[in-house]
């Protein structure tokens, strides 16, 4: 891991060795001639013994100088990071002890500066410097009033702060389309394979299933398909799931697709279409721009803070100016709960309004939009014909509360189209459209039919209650949906009558969910009735679920009855079948340790399918949760009064290239069952065939040569394989990704000059993210002067390119971390002749002692001349 400077050098070389490393140390930046300030803190030498001579303490006494050179940064700008970490410069500047970066216009750009804000607003003032388009290097407020820099050294991050009224106007979490990171070429394949054997009675039978996701990205292309294999006792069977080609659209902030999808049912049915679509990607979107919430609006009679509220939680807070305000980035926080706004005044007067916030799916903030439009075949499993079909939807946020939408689909002698409404009201919001389809048939002639749809939704904050309606009702036995238009027209063409019989005429939806003390207590029901029966379907669920300490359980109760079903000829029908089913379950740690083991136990009975009762104890087995396990037992008794016992066993390991895992159960029968399975994923890219975990659907390639071993944060069981590859899955598309490196786990001889990147990808990209290392051995060196006498404490030691590598510390002892074989050091104490000294590091360092994490070197430094200040300069 790399070691950084500290302030505090003086006393880390009083502990013991110590280590310091700077970027490439320029010229300038030791240049005698610069004027140092007052100290900031003055150390008295005769407190530290030294046989070594005179020590130079002076480079301590202005704290955690940054030396000239060139750095590589992560760089955050109002405390938000800046994808693509770049090189910057630091350079000395006369009226300042510490070097200073060096921006130019299209850096300040890219960390979101309004050039003519800050011409219009700093016209005029003399002491403002003029941006050019060569970089400056210098006080970042002499450019930009108000703005600061700060560079963390030792964390290698460049603070930059800008005053708001000279950045771009734009929402939170905005990234600009300039960072979205297309990826590099890459081929991927997904893979997931199951294997299943019953073995009883003498008879064996297998099941296998490999399920393939494969992929090439080229080009800002991404090609997909996916399909499965089943086998059966040496039978097999291949389905070809989809294939298909998508590329973003950035300026239309959408998706084109080219190839086998399914249509978005936000408006309108799913429909599987083999063709061409466009599609609108609120991904692109910043995340306060996504999905639904009200804007606010207000007038402040001062300088005012406003601050908003839901549930008592602050979701916002902002500094307003006098006069009418305006909030229109809030983050979507789901679907229910009105905000409590207060306006604060300078006098500390506050003011508080309530502003209605329900939302339903159709929903959309003020002024932005959403679309769809597909063109192709229908392509459905259980449909003989493939019609033609083009299908379009539009939605629209007309006002703060109200969302218009509209869509249509045309297909073989068959139109159909919708329009409707979402509103935000303050007793809840709601969603009603109207559709309506026409299907022409040869000998059946024309079908018209109407459906109405409504959707309600609504929560209370006072109470905890959230409740949710969708009701949908066919009003004329006529209306058709696309397939259902394809599928009649094909019994039409076979001679099978065209009667509409078991069709849904209406179905209806509603849930309740009720906060009761720690827990919840939900309900939920359905009800549907059919063309041509005289009975409904219903089914409702009654769930309540808690947590006391560390145990958790649940209890549900489920009422289920089909409606009557009818013979298609005879007429003949029996009474549809009631159920009951009752389930309770509970899981509580044996320990307080994270590793500790779980018991858990369910039991289900059913009035019409028996009863049974299980229990499983499930933990780990190795450190990070790597090596699974869960062992059960179970027994069922049928509505017969027959009844049997299960004993089971799993095993699951997860490694960086994939997860395994294997079972084996028996029953009282004598029956015995074997299963196993692996998924994981192979990507190929130029730096070889990296093996990883399943793979969402974007996802980033690291490169960190030599730091094999390394862990990947916030991915569990990742880290870098032997090439110093590894593959970061399911990152965020359009937004800022912060992907960490833990070097624990890798080899103590590799340095990392940066352990954090960030990137914003495209969909389903695989970005590329590389990490700088170094590979050198830590060397603890007790040298000598050519006379014998100690080195003097305090003084720096460079490598060959000017870089500092280490401080000496107590006993004439350097801690070098980072040298590598054959190196040549340079110790340095003072601009006088003599100031200086060489230490030549051996061609071959595996003759040396190990110690722990480090190998131990005796040398005699010898005469380098005059010290490495008055080198420069001269």
């Amino acid at each position: 891991m790399r070691l950084a400077r500290r302030p505090l050098a003086v006393a880390l070389a009083l502990l013991g060795p110590a280590a310091v490393e700077a970027a490439a140390i320029d010229p300038a930046g030791l240049d005698p001639a610069i004027d140092p300030a007052t100290p900031q803190a003055t150390f008295n030498a005769d407190f530290i013994h030294s046989s070594g001579g005179a020590i130079d303490l002076s480079r301590f006494e202005r704290g955690n100088v940054t030396l000239a050179g060139i750095y590589r940064p992560n760089v955050l700008v109002n405390g938000e990071p800046i994808p693509g970490t770049r090189e910057v410069a630091f350079r000395q500047v006369a009226d300042s002890e510490s070097a200073q970066p060096c921006f130019d216009r299209a850096m300040l750009l890219r960390f979101g500066l309004d050039t003519e804000k800050l011409k219009a607003r700093t016209a005029g003032d003399g002491s403002v410097h003029s941006l050019g388009e060569a970089p400056f290097c210098g006080h970042l407020e002499n450019y930009v009033p108000g703005a600061t820099v700060d560079f963390d050294d030792g964390e290698q991050i460049l603070h930059v702060t800008l005053p708001q009224a000279f950045l771009r106007s734009r929402a939170r979490g905005y990234v600009s389309p300039e960072f979205w990171d297309q990826g590099e070429q890459a081929f991927m394949l997904n893979y997931n394979a199951n294997t299943f054997q019953v073995r009883r009675n003498g008879q064996r039978s297998t099941d296998s299933y490999v399920s393939l996701n494969a992929g090439a990205n080229l080009g800002g292309w991404r090609f997909r398909q996916a399909g499965s294999l089943s086998l059966r006792d040496g039978s097999n069977r291949w389905q070809n799931t989809q294939v298909y080609a998508q590329h973003d659209l950035t300026d239309a902030r959408a998706q084109l697709t080219v190839g086998e999808a399914y249509t978005s049912g936000d408006i309108l049915d799913s429909v599987r279409v083999r063709g061409v679509g466009i599609v609108s990607d609120q991904r692109m979107l910043p995340a306060s721009q996504r999905g639904y919430a009200p804007v606010i609006r207000g007038v402040a009679e001062s300088n005012a803070q406003v601050t908003v509220r839901q549930n008592g939680y602050v979701i916002h807070s902002t500094t307003v100016a006098p006069g009418a305000f305006q909030i229109d980035d809030l983050y979507p926080t789901g679907y229910g709960s009105d905000l409590q706004v207060t306006i604060t005044e300078a006098d500390g007067r506050t003011k508080t309004i309530m502003i209605p916030y329900t939302a339903v799916p159709q929903m959309l903030r003020e002024g932005t939009a959403r679309f769809g439009l597909w063109a192709g075949q229908v392509e459905e499993s259980n449909l003989p014909d493939t019609p033609f079909i083009f299908q379009g939807t539009m939605q629209y946020g007309a006002t703060t509360n109200t969302t218009l939408y509209a869509g249509g689909t045309a297909s073989n002698s068959y139109v159909s189209g919708l329009v409707g409404a979402a509103v935000n009201l303050p007793f809840g919001a709601i969603a009603l459209d109207v559709m309506g389809s026409r299907a022409a048939f040869r000998r059946e002639g024309v079908r018209r039919g109407m459906s109405t749809r409504l959707r309600f939704s609504r929560s209370i904050t006072s109470t905890g209650t959230t409740f949710g309606l969708v009701a949908q009702r066919f009003s004329t036995r006529d209306y058709l949906g696309v397939t259902d238009a394809a599928r009649l027209r094909s019994r039409l063409r076979r001679g099978i009558s065209g009667d509409v019989i078991g069709g849904e005429r209406s179905h209806f939806d509603a849930n309740i969910g009720q906060s009761l003390g720690d827990g919840q207590v939900s309900l939920t029901g359905s009800l549907a009735d059919y063309w041509g029966r005289r009975s409904r379907s219903v089914d409702y669920t009654l769930a309540y679920g808690s947590s006391w300490r560390s145990f958790s359980y649940n209890v549900s109760v489920q009422r289920s009855r089909l409606g009557d079903v009818f013979g298609p000829a005879s007429g003949d029908r029996r009474r549809g079948a009631t159920d009951t089913t009752v389930y309770l379950s509970f899981s509580v740690p044996l320990g307080s340790a994270p590793s500790s083991p779980n018991l858990g136990a369910s039991y289900n009975r059913g009035s019409g399918n028996g009863a049974s009762i299980q229990a499983r104890l499930n933990g780990t087995l190795a450190r990070n949760d790597d090596l699974t396990y869960t062992l059960g037992a179970g027994r069922s008794e049928s509505a017969a009064r027959s009844t049997s016992s299960t004993g089971y066993a799993n095993l699951g390991y997860r490694t960086y290239a994939g997860s395994y895992r294997a079972g084996a159960s028996r029953d009282s029968g004598g029956g015995t069952q074997y299963s196993l399975g692996a998924s994981g994923a192979i990507v190929a890219h130029r730096d070889g065939v990296t093996l990883a975990q399943e793979l969402g659907e974007t996802n980033a390639i690291i490169h960190a040569p030599g730091a094999v071993g390394a862990r990947i944060e916030s991915q569990a069981g990742a880290r870098l394989d032997r090439y110093g590859n590894a593959v970061v899955r399911s990152l965020l598309p359009y937004q800022l990704n912060t992907v960490s490196i833990d070097p624990r786990g890798a080899s103590h001889d590799v340095q990392l000059e940066s352990t954090t990147e960030t990137v914003a990808p495209r969909a389903g990209a695989f970005a590329r993210l590389d990490y700088r290392t170094s590979v050198a051995q830590a060397l603890l060196i007790h040298a000598t002067r050519p006379d014998g006498r100690p080195l003097p404490f305090g003084a720096s030691v460079y490598d060959a390119a000017g870089q500092v590598v280490g401080v000496v510390g107590q006993g004439s002892k350097v801690f070098v971390r980072g040298a590598l074989a054959g190196a040549k050091l340079t110790v340095n104490w003072g601009d006088e002749e003599g100031g200086s000294c060489r230490i030549d590091v051996p061609e071959s360092l595996d003759g040396l002692e190990t110690h722990g994490l480090h190998r131990s070197l005796r040398a005699r430094c010898t005469e380098a001349g005059p010290g490495l200040a008055m080198k420069k300069a001269a």
